[in-house]
């Protein structure tokens, strides 16, 4: 199974890049026979959204008023031509005006991109039948950051930083992926022992972020026993974050060259520290996820809720939580030295609990916080805490930063998916060009299928069992 998960068009060299994800590796490839947007659209092995967000430019409103329905949400691309491009070039994702098609039995029901409280905006506009979602369309892009472009005008040293800001709750992954890239260009290598203790760090981002997200099901669903476990103990999380590297979101951890930790601590604290937040999560969150999960209740609220099939997940190239849930086990660290001794879920053979739904989203994130602690606390017997806290290892992070020419890529096994960044570099050392695709990039279409026959009510709760990231698209 190959599936072409990133590409973009290069600043440098004019010409189309892209990446293949197959048997849970990338490699980079120049595609063959692409000389413009509309022939990679045409071609049925690239997912529309990665196509609109990577290629895409502002083509002004989008009217589809006047089709039908079923020609408004064909997968037939010699129909989608007509649909996603103008004048020869794609459309953007942003949200620049939609009109989709009703019939008289139903409405058009906009939501955002203004909403109560600090979500950030997305703009989503459902089609509803009574109760029941016709269909999602979701235009994203409305805080235009600027992220890429302040890095392009930037020193390598200062993108680091910026790095982690690309989507907040995953800022250990962007970091690693950034500093990866780095030494790659650099030449540099980095120790084994620095290695899995930066792998150490994206486990305890995915193990803070699956108990927040436990919780936020559980209120949706109005379970409050596991909603006010996990909005507490998550803080456990954090907190062990912050014993080893001094911030609760592991920003400025990881740099270049190895890790910064913290030195107000000793290495046999930090050690040790570990094993607060196992005790945390198997004496308190762990029997009310349980007890959640042997409730008919629960199940019958979460099971057959917003599915994603198996074959959808192959066909649109989405990744991460959203394809295990459904049975496909794409999962990069199984292939990678920083993971040692991984040992993947084994999805595909239980039917019942990884069939695609707001249930196996549900379920994954319990199995997954336990995979990842029992990695963890394997690995953690291993290190040498004492290099890892010495000052000869903090100071070979490198405060100027030269690179060579070429192009770089690195791939993190974040816990919304597979993030991917590229960078190009020239012969005087200058970054001319930086990719970065989200996974949230190809999941968010994963959404607006699985609402499609659900209830509008329930959309709060389809929504948050993806938890995707707006600003990890508006870059």
């Amino acid at each position: 199974m190959a599936n072409v998960t990133g590409l973009y068009k290069s600043n440098l060299s004019g010409k189309y890049i892209q990446f293949v994800l197959n048997e849970n590796r990338i490699v980079v490839q120049e595609p063959e026979g692409k000389k413009s947007p509309i022939d990679f659209l045409l071609d049925d092995s690239y997912p529309i959204w990665l196509l609109r967000h990577s290629l895409g430019k502002d083509m002004s409103e989008e009217d589809y008023s006047h089709l039908k329905e079923e020609d408004y949400l064909t997968e037939n691309r010699s129909k989608v031509l007509s649909l996603h491009q103008k004048s020869g070039n794609l459309r953007d994702l942003f949200y620049h005006g939609l009109k989709v098609p009703t019939s008289d039995e139903q409405y058009s029901h906009a939501v955002g991109p203004i909403h109560a409280g600090i979500i950030e905006p997305g703009h989503f506009r459902f089609v509803v039948e009574g109760e029941s979602i016709r269909h999602l369309s979701i235009r994203l892009g409305f805080q235009h950051r600027g992220i890429i472009k302040q890095m392009l005008q930037s020193k390598p040293e200062r993108i680091l930083a910026l790095s982690e800001t690309i989507s907040g709750d995953s800022s250990v992954a962007y970091a690693l992926a950034f500093s990866s890239m780095m030494e790659n260009g650099l030449g540099i290598q980095i120790p084994s022992n620095v290695r899995i203790f930066r792998s150490l760090l994206l486990e305890l981002e995915r193990v803070a972020i699956h108990i927040g997200d436990l919780g936020g099901l559980a209120e949706d669903i109005g379970y409050y026993p596991l909603y006010g476990v996990c909005v507490t103990d998550r803080g456990a999380a954090l907190g062990l974050m912050e014993t080893w590297i001094g911030n609760r979101f592991g920003k400025g951890g990881i740099r270049p060259g190895g890790c910064r930790t913290n030195q107000r601590i000793s290495p046999e604290d930090a050690k040790n520290a570990f094993y607060a937040l196992k005790k945390v999560f198997y004496k308190n969150i762990e029997p009310q996820i349980l007890r959640a999960l042997s409730d008919s209740t629960i199940k019958e609220r979460l099971q057959g809720c917003a599915n994603i099939s198996r074959d959808s997940v192959i066909k649109h190239g989405f990744v991460g939580p959203c394809a295990r849930s459904a049975g496909v086990p794409i999962d990069l660290r199984t292939q990678q030295l920083e993971f040692p001794d991984w040992t993947p879920l084994s999805v595909q053979d239980d039917h019942i609990n990884f069939g695609g739904d707001a249930w196996a989203r549900f379920y994954l994130r319990y199995q997954e916080i336990k995979q990842s602690l029992l990695w963890m606390e394997a690995q953690i017997e291993k290190l040498d805490w004492n290099s890892l806290w010495s000052k000869e290892q903090i100071g070979a992070t490198l405060l100027e930063i030269k690179l060579k020419q070429g192009l770089y890529f690195e791939a993190v096994e974040g816990w919304r998916g597979i993030i991917l960044t590229c960078i190009e570099v020239d012969a005087n050392g200058k970054i001319t060009d930086i990719y970065v695709r989200d996974p949230s990039v190809l999941n968010w279409h994963a959404l607006e299928l699985a609402v499609r026959g659900e209830l509008i009510g329930d959309f709060p709760l389809n929504n948050k069992s993806f938890n995707l990231s707006y600003v990890g698209f508006d870059l």
